[in-house]
């Protein structure tokens, strides 16, 4: 059981057993006053005969007015003060009592959700254990469906996805899957997935319980960074990274290009993972790509930021869709939100993460994925890229093409 769980279980347990003492002697007590009613109450033997039962004899008024009524008047202080004390008592536990409940909800619905992640709909076997990121194989198909190659895709770790996402966006990229990706959508309300709306709800509540704080995620990024940058290797001490990460010159176009790219944790920092179509695609070891002699130029090597999932970041992104770096480094910082407008021209679709600020808690800034410098970074380097095309998908018709079939058929 974790350990910020244990106040509110045992408030829990001290109030239900509170509220089962109240309840044995309350009916202890209506029980031995049952039995003495009946007791004293009883016929004697024969006194059908000798005496009527209407005739009994009774307590004299004297009895009945002193020993009887005090008696009786003392076991019903009694009981008064058992309710008058007990309940109370017992209320005031209540919103305890209450917590413990939910906080054992909670702890049932990420239990079911990390079986539905490791067995069920085996997530980790894309995502990695505990969403740490990994690959998962795909399969390239040309524009009439016919095989290209087996690759490995990039899959970004999910333990930091409730920092650049809000958990109905999550849900949202659950239900419908990722579209050109091994990403299915899950959702049998909505894709005829095979998941219904309280699996998916218990995958996102374990994702929440296995997610990385934003000094860890940011941390982690910035060891990332340093090992791109040459400036340490893998498996430094934490004193050797901390030193490379001091000599990181954020000004420097070389790290927004690295950050912008960065493949650390299956690619869940790098822009490019939408903003650069076949960025995902591992090209690189061995049986990386399967035929090995695959013709993959239509699917990989395509300029930074020229467009795939995410829109073309190439031409002067300012002044062209920001005004200013300012505003630029606010969206990166931000993402959207679905129908708010953004810049110029830009209406949010909620499908741009949130890189600098943890989109769940909006009264607190700085509690993102990347650091302020980071994003700035990545923002100068966006906003160099030159002008490039966004490129076609494999055998479609070009702009040439296009203008000759409308030319004929007018």
């Amino acid at each position: 059981m974790h350990t910020a769980l244990v106040p509110a279980v045992l408030a829990a347990s001290t109030v239900t057993t509170v509220g089962a003492v109240i309840v044995v002697l309350l009916v202890g007590g209506f029980v031995v006053y049952a039995i003495a009613n009946i007791r004293s109450g009883r016929a004697e033997v024969g006194s059908e005969i000798e005496l009527a039962p209407n005739r009994k004899p009774y307590l004299s008024d004297e009895e009945l007015e002193t020993t009887k009524l005090n008696r009786t008047l003392r076991w019903a202080l009694v009981l008064l003060v058992i309710v008058a004390v007990g309940l109370p008592l017992y209320w005031l536990n209540e919103p305890g009592r209450m917590d413990g409940a939910e906080a054992t909800f909670q702890e049932a619905f990420v239990k079911r959700g990390e079986e539905q992640y490791v067995e069920g709909s085996q997530c980790q076997n894309c995502h990695g254990p505990e969403g740490t990121g990994g690959q998962a194989p795909y399969t390239v198909l040309d524009a009439d469906g016919k095989f290209v190659a087996q690759v490995n895709w990039r899959a970004p770790a999910l333990d930091t996805v409730l920092l650049r996402f809000t958990r109905e966006e999550v849900e949202y990229i659950i239900n419908y899957g990722r579209p050109f990706s091994p990403m299915p959508g899950w959702g049998a309300a909505v894709n005829k997935g095979p998941l219904n709306e309280q699996q998916i709800s218990n995958i996102i509540d374990y994702l929440a319980s296995i997610q990385l704080t934003a000094e860890e995620s940011q941390r982690e990024a910035q060891v990332a960074l340093a090992e791109d940058l040459g400036l340490v290797e893998e498996g430094a001490s934490d004193e050797e990274i901390d030193a490379a990460i001091e000599q990181i010159n954020y000004d420097d176009p070389a790290v927004g290009q690295a950050l912008f790219n960065q493949d650390a944790a299956g690619g869940a920092f790098a822009c490019a993972r939408c903003h650069t179509r076949g960025w995902s695609i591992i090209v690189e070891g061995d049986d990386a790509v399967q035929p090995p002699d695959a013709d993959l130029s239509s699917y990989v090597g395509f300029p930074d930021g020229s467009g795939a999932f995410g829109p073309n970041l190439t031409g002067g992104l300012i002044p062209r869709q920001f005004a200013t770096y300012e505003q630029l480094i606010a969206f990166v910082t931000t993402g959207s939100v679905d129908g708010e407008l953004y810049g110029r021209n830009g209406i949010g679709s909620g499908r741009m993460p949130s890189f600098g600020d943890d989109p769940n808690t909006p009264e607190t800034e700085g509690d993102g994925m990347l650091t302020p410098e980071m994003i700035a970074a990545i923002a100068r380097y966006e906003a160099s890229l030159p002008a490039v095309e966004t490129p076609n998908p494999p055998d479609a018709p070009s702009v040439e093409q296009l203008t000759a079939e409308q030319g004929e058929e007018g």
